[in-house]
């Protein structure tokens, strides 16, 4: 009886521990494609939405293609681009990130999520989590 209630603990343990620490093991990802090269010109930013509905925003800055959230870390409200100056601003706090994702000024703790970009000849895709239904 002792071996069944030690064993009975054992496996409690490993399902607490899993809790606290889980493995990105399982987590998969999906490369999709996003646009073309010719449009979005150095200095402009294109949106669209990925697998789960969520918006995204490809930004070129002359030198690469960077993939972001426009879900300001601040309170979740939408970002967007200010092609004047270069940055991404959240109009619930005056938020403002650089083209990197990186905070510029204002309340939000974090940088904007960045998501693989690849280019392959012309096109563009971007590496997001799978979606399974």
């Amino acid at each position: 009886m002792a071996g069944s209630v030690l064993s009975g603990l054992v496996l409690m343990a490993s399902y607490f521990f899993r809790f606290l620490f889980p493995s990105d093991r399982g987590k998969t990802t999906r490369k999709l494609y996003a646009g073309d090269v010719g449009q979005i010109p150095a200095g402009k930013s294109f949106s669209f939405t990925d697998l789960k509905g969520q918006r995204l925003n490809i930004v070129n800055t002359g030198d690469e293609f960077i993939a972001l959230s426009t879900q300001c870390t601040h309170l979740g409200c939408q970002v967007f681009w200010k092609e004047r100056e270069k940055l991404f601003f959240c109009p619930c706090h005056d938020g403002f990130f650089d083209a990197r994702g990186n905070v510029v000024k204002g309340p939000p703790p974090a940088p904007l999520t960045t998501y693989k970009v690849e280019v392959v000849g012309q096109s563009i895709y971007i590496y997001v989590d799978e979606v399974y239904v």
